[in-house]
């Protein structure tokens, strides 16, 4: 590197020795600046210029200059980004020149003892210290250095106050990260966790209580939610136990728990099981103290009136459905002979589910043959005795009208059930339920679909295309009437109401601006009356004409799911038992499902791009169901589902994850980076969030499965991504 000096004279044109004798400091070189920095006047221009140099060198002298100068945010952040590693090509992003080919090593060693001094020393009535603490504490998990631990949990276990929250938070994110340290991160974030949460605000006995409540409870759940998630970082069994009691105790948290639980492994799938059952002890006692199975009012004054609810099971089913562990069946199964309740009451409003939605979804999840005589039974009963429902207290709504309950559990039983038998039983009796035009129309389309899920040859077919036409003629009829008399009716009212409503608007706008008086009014209000007269007869006129076109249209869509449902039966048809057949069916195109399928239906040609992707989900769906199926005679096809699982379909994202654990040899090398690739494709797109959900269940899932050593979270990281500096200012480069 040319030296700033040797260049000196010849920018001045003077001798050699002169030049050298006042020879001014390398700009270039970080002690030029590192000299300034108890300089009042260039003590600022001398920290960007440090920070531009990117020189590791200066982390201490920054370091006395923040205790100096009272602990400024901004120094402690240049000292963070020094003490970052960058590889060459950050370092070339970025331009740090003398680091381009080497690289640059982390210097945390240098800027621990600084770190740990904005997170022991922080004062929570000065904001910017607050603010320091929290870059600190952030800094020191993302460094992991061994002696920061101690600082951090201590400051995580401050009393909570509004003020040093933020500060906290970052604290308990930063301790998930020693993951070489988990036994002793893990027990401090348990201590934070396992206690009891303040007083719900609902609880509230006076209204003048709810807002302090409110925000005491809100603090609670923000720090557990941040241990909980900071214990999923850490993969730890020994959480297992604290994370299902907190299932209970803290519900409105249970996504989070959720995901944490399915990273710790095996033994928390045990702990569920215990749970479900009802022989977890602490569970048990849990219970018993808090009167979670029931609910008697938000503040617990009705004690004569309390009714049953369904969140101990509930909770438990969901996440064992994340564990696709067959072993957890009999568990499921035996919890389906309690009568289906809310899971919960908000307002002596019961919750849209019960605990069957969790339990048939775990089934179908894990999707063993060994529930599939169970859940027959419950959607083939025509009748049999009907749950009773909850009663509501003091007027309010039964949980289940009568009858309700007998319904929603066979169409849950009907959804669940094509995942889990193996052969055709029960299959013809689907298809009468779809082609019986006196069932209930949801039981109809859910039974038509489990049926297209499972038939497999061209007379199955021929049952929906009767249906299909059925609906296609009935469709054809209500256009013919719809296009006749009442579309001209239709017309002709549309017509003279448009002359109406400009003879309103020009006798609205003829007044605008003038002075308000009895007559104006009187125009107006006359304006008005004839505009709503003129409304309501066009309404009566056009009425006709609209309820038969929405008939026709509500027919044809009958009409296109029968036929939809067409091609998960040609696809069935079509492979057989070809694995690779099935398994090609992720690079179908539309055109291409709609020709597969042109033998069947009739008038393809007149299908729009929609309804002919309406094609691919279908092939896909079953294909992915025949896949799962044969389970590990398909794992040679779990590298194409792992690539497709990024797809934004959410039918088509569902379906192979469904398949996904029943075919993947464990433990799986690429499982997990791959399925974190589809969250982030995801992210930031609200209709996937569910799906992004689901996603992560199983990334933690193949994190540990087969004895897999689970990610730290380093794999997840854009590895050239440039560290977040200081000051986002561009840098300067070097010459």
């Amino acid at each position: 590197m040319t030296r700033w000096c040797s260049l000196f004279p010849i920018i001045t044109g003077l001798a050699v020795v002169t030049g050298l004798a006042g020879c001014p400091d390398d700009p270039y070189q970080a002690d030029t600046w590192i000299k300034k920095l108890g300089d009042s006047h260039e003590s600022e221009r001398a920290v960007t210029e440090l920070e531009q140099l990117g020189n590791p060198s200066a982390i201490e002298p920054l370091g006395t200059t923040w205790v100096s100068q009272g602990k400024p945010v901004r120094l402690l952040q240049v000292i963070i980004a020094l003490a970052r590693p960058l590889t060459p090509a950050q370092a070339t992003k970025g331009y740090f020149t003398d680091y381009q080919v080497t690289g640059r090593p982390a210097s945390w060693d240098k800027a621990a003892p600084f770190l740990k001094k904005a997170v022991t020393e922080v004062d929570d009535t000065n904001p910017r210290s607050v603010d320091g603490a929290t870059k600190a504490a952030d800094a020191l998990g993302e460094s992991r250095l061994p002696d920061g631990l101690d600082a951090l949990i201590e400051l995580a276990q401050k009393p909570v106050t509004k003020k040093l929250i933020t500060a906290q938070i970052a604290a308990i994110r930063a301790i998930g990260k020693y993951t070489g340290e988990t036994t002793k991160a893990a027990s401090a974030l348990t201590k934070l966790i396992d206690k009891d949460p303040p007083p719900n605000p609902r609880a509230a006995k006076e209204k003048d209580q709810t807002r302090g409540l409110a925000e005491k409870y809100s603090f609670a759940l923000a720090v557990s939610a941040a241990a909980i998630n900071a214990l999923g970082d850490l993969h730890v069994a020994s959480a297992a136990k604290v994370l299902v009691i907190s299932m209970f105790r803290t519900p409105e948290l249970f996504a989070q728990i959720r995901r944490a639980l399915v990273a710790s492994g095996p033994a928390a799938a045990e702990e569920l099981r215990k749970a479900l059952a009802g022989t977890q002890p602490e569970v048990n006692q849990l219970v018993k103290d808090k009167h979670l199975d029931r609910y008697c009012g938000d503040k617990n004054e009705a004690l004569d009136q309390c009714l049953p609810v369904s969140a101990l099971a509930f909770y438990p089913a969901v996440v064992l459905g994340d564990f696709y562990d067959p072993k957890s069946v009999p568990e499921l199964l035996a919890a389906l002979k309690q009568p289906p309740v809310p899971v919960y009451y908000v307002d002596d409003q019961p919750s849209p589910n019960t605990q069957y939605n969790a339990i048939f979804d775990a089934l179908r999840k894990i999707g063993s043959p060994e529930g599939a005589a169970t859940v027959r039974a419950m959607w083939m009963a025509h009748g049999g005795e009907t749950a009773k429902p909850a009663r509501g207290r003091r007027g309010a709504e039964p949980a289940q009208a009568p009858g309700q309950s007998e319904l929603s559990t066979r169409l849950m039983a009907i959804g669940a059930y094509p995942f889990l038998t193996r052969d055709d039983t029960g299959t013809d009796e689907l298809g009468k339920i779809a082609a019986d035009n006196n069932a209930d129309e949801r039981l109809r389309q859910e039974a038509a679909t489990a049926f297209a899920r499972l038939a497999h040859d061209s007379r199955d077919i021929a049952i929906l295309q009767g249906l299909a036409q059925k609906y296609a003629d009935a469709s054809s009829k209500k256009r013919a009437e719809a296009d006749g008399r009442p579309k001209g009716i239709a017309e002709a009212a549309d017509k003279e109401f448009a002359k109406a409503k400009k003879l309103h608007d020009d006798a609205i706008r003829g007044r605008a601006g003038q002075n308000s008086g009895e007559d104006i009014k009187a125009a107006i209000k006359k304006a008005d009356t004839a505009y709503a007269e003129a409304t309501k007869i066009r309404d009566q006129a056009v009425e006709p004409y609209k309820s038969a076109d929405a008939l026709a249209k509500q027919y044809k869509g009958y009409a296109r799911m029968f036929q939809t449902h067409i091609a998960r039966i040609e696809i069935a048809i079509r492979c057989k038992q070809d694995l690779n057949c099935y398994g090609a069916s992720l690079k179908l195109t539309p055109a291409e499902a709609a020709k597969n399928n042109a033998p069947y239906i009739k008038d393809i040609k007149d299908w729009t791009p929609d309804e002919q992707l309406g094609l691919v989900e279908a092939n896909i769906e079953r294909a992915m169901l025949e896949i799962g199926k044969r389970g590990a005679q398909a794992a040679k096809l779990t590298e194409p589902l792992l690539d497709s699982a990024k797809n934004d379909n959410r039918l088509i994202r569902q379906s192979i994850l469904l398949a996904l654990p029943k075919i993947a040899a464990v433990p799986c090398a690429d499982c997990e980076a791959k399925l974190q690739a589809a969250i982030r494709a995801g992210e930031g797109k609200t209709t996937l969030v569910d799906l992004n959900l689901e996603t992560t269940m199983m990334k933690n899932y193949f994190g540990w499965a087969g004895g897999k050593t689970p990610s730290t979270g380093a794999a997840d990281k854009d590895k050239d991504e440039l560290p977040v500096s200081a000051d986002p200012k561009p840098t300067r480069k070097k010459k």
